[in-house]
């Protein structure tokens, strides 16, 4: 039987995890967990779980990751792309636009709040999460957050109503959709697909959209990978994609 503490509770069902920004943003981006790992999982993770930390992230997203993160660059250009006057605006451009904006135009949170280098389950094990956490696997630590973490974030995404809300992997579409309380009009979800434009990137990608309330839900590939969004093109796809959906609702 699996005993989780109170102070891991408190820490686990907080924005733990959540690079920050403007709750108060129109728009909100949602990935899986930090990459990168902790440094020494034993004592700073530890710690962070014994004290039942509560992160404050910072109130203005940070734009600079451009400069240093493959996630953060990529999700600049996609930022670009739905928010450009023109169709044929090149998002090549991007940080023209980008480095005139002041960080409370995004809210920037993750599923999970353990950081990790991939999302590769062997992980758990090799660095002994099962004893600092409690759960004997990954899987029983993600199906915890179903019903205690993510509650949590479907309150928040109530209170704030953004309007647009971009979760990256669209293997972890069911985690998305329970994080962002999708469940009650769940038949509603819809399918859309981008397609490539060269011979390395001629398969089609998938992505799915749900409205909830007033918040349009868009769960988009990876931005990295053989099938991911790991061009400008089918960055500057999808970002048109999003925005006639937002002109539409």
């Amino acid at each position: 039987m699996t005993k989780i503490n109170e102070n891991y509770k408190k820490w686990a069902c907080s924005l733990s995890g959540c690079n920050g920004g403007n709750i108060k943003a129109d728009t909100w981006i949602c990935g899986i967990e930090w990459g990168g790992g902790y440094t020494d999982y034993q004592k700073d993770l530890t710690v962070d779980i014994n004290q039942g930390k509560i992160d404050n992230p910072s109130d203005k997203y940070d734009w600079n990751v451009q400069n240093t993160y493959t996630y953060g660059r990529s999700f600049a250009k996609l930022y670009t792309a739905i928010h450009n006057v023109s169709d044929d605006y090149n998002i090549e451009n991007y940080q023209n636009y980008i480095e005139n904006l002041e960080g409370n135009e995004v809210f920037k949170l993750n599923l999970y709040p353990v950081s990790f280098k991939d999302t590769n389950y062997k992980l758990w094990h090799q660095h002994n999460l099962d004893e600092i956490t409690g759960f004997k696997n990954k899987y029983l630590y993600q199906l915890w957050f179903f019903f205690n973490r993510f509650p949590k974030f479907a309150e928040l995404k109530k209170e704030h109503k953004p309007k647009l809300i971009i979760c990256t992997g669209v293997d972890y579409l069911v985690d998305f959709l329970m994080c962002f309380g999708a469940t009650e009009n769940i038949d509603n979800i819809q399918v859309g697909t981008i397609k490539g434009n060269s011979d390395k990137n001629k398969y089609e990608r998938t992505y799915y959209h749900i409205k909830i309330d007033k918040t349009l839900l868009v769960v988009v590939p990876f931005f990295s990978g053989s099938y991911g969004l790991n061009s400008y093109y089918l960055l500057n796809e999808m970002g048109k994609a999003i925005k006639n959906l937002l002109n539409n609702n």
